[in-house]
């Protein structure tokens, strides 16, 4: 019999086996036995239990506990449908190989927690502690985690990171871009903002210094070069400044990048800013400015203490806001970059606003 025959008629067993109220319990009706498949499992979890059964002695088979959770599927809805890189249906056909590779590790009896190789991996999660935890607003964290003693995570300017949680019996993934320098060594940190609804802000929650996460990576393709582009327009909103703090930071830190940056970062209200301490320090430098856009403050708030020079606009970014903001700042034979990223809707309204006035689409870049 053909080794693909072998495999179907498994993979047929096992779909058979998943659909069996009894299949997964003992003679006396209670716990499940180990090596035996239960309800409601997919025939990939079956078909590693049941070969386990088949290779392994009676003593040392499977339990079903140690077969790694699955990967959730992401709704269609979850699909933001603009082409974004990596899409979330290709992050989930990646965990799903990723889980699979973790399965025939403990099925083969070797351990899928060696940290070994270079610090990430796009392939394979590894973990990393937690050390610190610091509130920034009401709703959001910064996170610092630990890296080896004089050691880069090993992220290009404009990269970010995948991180999964276990929520509701299946892993869930988000992707989050480092807010530290991609040169700092010894940690990195991490912005993020909790969602009463979240499916990940649920798993979140939990963590504590000392909490292990696992994390893989790098992704992302914007192949920053000093110099490069003679300026850059930043368009974000909320914790969409992660990414553009790389950027920023990758300018500002190197004295021969003379690249011009100005950012239009829109917010609810002035004290929901985040990264307030290091926006303050960047402004002081000749090649960065911007503008806040406070969406729910229509009028200065006299119990806020605006900091001197801040520049602030009470409303929503709109088309004229854009086109004050980028007009002025663009000649005829400008090389620049306008760096876009928030929520959905805020990166398609901030694309329209782009096209309209004219701007090819090469030189716009969401995140």
């Amino acid at each position: 019999m053909s080794s693909k025959r072998k495999y179907g008629d498994l993979e047929d067993t096992c779909n058979k086996a998943i659909i069996q109220p009894n299949i997964s319990r003992d003679s006396s009706g209670n716990q499940p036995r180990k090596g035996t498949v239960q309800e409601g499992f997919s025939w990939w979890t079956a078909l590693i239990l049941m070969e386990a059964d088949s290779e392994q002695k009676c003593s040392d088979k499977l339990d079903i506990h140690d077969i790694p959770v699955e990967p959730q599927k992401p709704l269609d809805s979850d699909c933001c449908g603009t082409g974004c890189v990596p899409c979330v249906f290709d992050i989930y056909e990646q965990e799903v190989k990723i889980w699979k590779a973790e399965c025939r590790k403990v099925k083969a009896g070797t351990s899928s927690d060696q940290q070994v190789g270079p610090i990430l991996s796009t392939t394979a999660y590894k973990q990393f502690e937690i050390y610190d935890i610091k509130q920034e607003t009401d709703n959001t964290f910064r996170y610092f985690i630990k890296l080896p003693e004089y050691e880069c995570l090993g992220l290009d300017i404009g990269q970010h990171i995948i991180i999964r949680g276990k929520v509701n019996g299946h892993y869930v993934t988000r992707q989050y871009t480092p807010v530290s320098d991609v040169e700092c060594q010894g940690h990195f940190e991490i912005l993020i903002k909790i969602y009463e609804d979240g499916l990940l802000s649920q798993y979140i929650k939990t963590w504590q210094p000392t909490t292990n996460i696992d994390i893989r990576g790098p992704f992302g393709n914007l192949n920053y070069k000093p110099n490069k582009y003679r300026r850059i327009f930043m368009l974000a909103a909320g914790t969409g400044l992660a990414p553009m703090s790389q950027v920023i930071q990758g300018v500002l830190n190197n004295e021969e990048d003379d690249t011009v940056i100005h950012m239009v970062y829109a917010c609810r209200k002035y004290n929901e800013i985040l990264m307030k301490k290091e926006l303050n320090e960047w402004t002081q430098f000749w090649n960065f400015s911007m503008l806040y856009a406070h969406s729910q403050e229509l009028v200065e708030n006299p119990n806020n203490k605006y900091r001197y020079g801040d520049r602030i606009y009470h409303g929503r970014i709109t088309q004229a806001i854009i086109e004050q903001e980028l007009k002025p700042k663009l000649s005829v034979n400008d090389n620049y970059l306008v760096l876009i990223c928030g929520t959905r809707s805020f990166d398609k309204n901030m694309m329209n606003y782009c096209k309209n006035m004219g701007l090819p689409e090469e030189n716009l870049y969401k995140f």
